[in-house]
């Protein structure tokens, strides 16, 4: 790896480092503050830049905040409170934005939005790896995100090809394994790999896996008046254009109307 590439790489394993002291805590009795949950880095949805939590998601949340005459309170989390619903349902947080895809069992833990987003999975490998598909992962350690829709496709392949799954955290633990050697391929949301390797600039997208997975924001169990709003919000993004320029400026291409749909 050359100097440089590792730079990049250390920088994006250490997006989100010092988070207990720069994230907000959740004051749910607040009805100036919309706090929100969620877990970084999970580039372009969310991150962490010069202090601020930035991304699609993000934006979003503003739109959000500001519809419900409010400001954004970040609380960052494992993601693993967030996609079980914990979290919510504990009060730690008024709604959670982090790439959940919607899933049966998530539906039952906690309230969901419309799907505002669509993604696949990814495997992606260290450069110069030799792995280029599923199909050369017999024998090697392949990194996942613990509680993600990744850990579960790779849980379900896992024997079919012969890897040994490793699971971390955060996208950025799992960037750091990668260029470290202690993993050698990984399996996660192609939205965000896609960019992550551009970052990178030593990593490889080897191949996209179809999973046809639709992502929601997420709120406690019963809390339909808040579900109520996001999905107004994200219905009036979508009707006055919004929604495309936010795409646009985080996706880097235009947004086709209809793609989303489930």
């Amino acid at each position: 790896m050359n100097t440089n590439a590792r730079r990049t790489v250390a920088a994006l394993a250490m997006i989100g480092t010092g988070l207990a002291a720069t994230a907000c805590s959740s004051d749910s009795g607040d009805d100036e503050t919309l706090s929100v949950c969620t877990n970084v880095p999970f580039v372009p949805f969310e991150s962490l830049e010069d202090g601020e939590y930035v991304g699609f998601d993000m934006d979003l949340m503003h739109l959000l905040a500001d519809r419900l005459d409010q400001t954004v309170e970040v609380v960052e989390i494992d993601f693993d409170a967030i996609q079980s619903g914990s979290a919510l349902n504990a009060g730690t947080c008024d709604i959670a934005a982090a790439g959940i895809s919607i899933t049966e069992e998530r539906q039952e833990a906690m309230g969901m939005s419309q799907a505002y987003y669509r993604a696949d999975q990814a495997l992606v490998t260290a450069a110069g790896s030799g792995i280029a598909s599923l199909d050369d992962l017999d024998g090697t350690r392949v990194a996942v995100q613990a509680a993600s829709t990744g850990e579960a496709y790779a849980d379900s392949v896992s024997d079919q090809y012969g890897f040994e799954i490793v699971s971390f955290e955060s996208m950025g633990d799992i960037v750091s394994a990668l260029g470290s050697g202690s993993a050698d391929a990984s399996v996660a949301d192609l939205p965000t790999w896609t960019q992550m390797v551009e970052l990178s600039g030593d990593l490889t997208l080897a191949e996209t896996i179809p999973t046809d997975e639709h992502y929601a924001f997420a709120v406690e169990t019963g809390d339909t008046e808040l579900l109520d709003e996001v999905d107004a919000m994200l219905d009036e993004a979508f009707e006055d254009g919004t929604y495309a320029e936010l795409y646009e400026k985080w996706f880097h291409e235009p947004y086709t109307e209809g793609s989303i749909d489930q």
